[in-house]
């Protein structure tokens, strides 16, 4: 399994199905408090937050659709972040 998915919890499940994450598989939701860092910990790519911060992903999530393809494994790492439906 090299595919991980974060969900933010203000998205919508209409939203979650419109971007393809209502079947996914390995998904879990963003909490309130977290960074890039939390994401990419959780995606095992880096064993601590403090070690995936110094490694420069001390940054805010982004907002929307992003996808990372990241380290030696090219793990996978879909986020559907906080949309603005302004």
């Amino acid at each position: 399994m090299n595919e991980f998915n974060f969900i933010d919890p203000s998205v919508s499940a209409k939203d979650i199905e419109l971007f393809g994450f209502k079947d996914a598989r390995n998904c879990f939701d963003i909490q309130d408090v977290w960074t890039m860092a939390h994401v990419m910990h959780m995606a095992g790519i880096f064993p601590s937050i403090s070690i995936a911060r110094k490694q420069g992903w001390n940054k805010p999530i982004p907002k929307g659709m992003s996808d990372f393809t990241v380290g030696k494994r090219k793990t996978k790492v879909w986020i559907l972040g906080e949309l603005d439906n302004g």
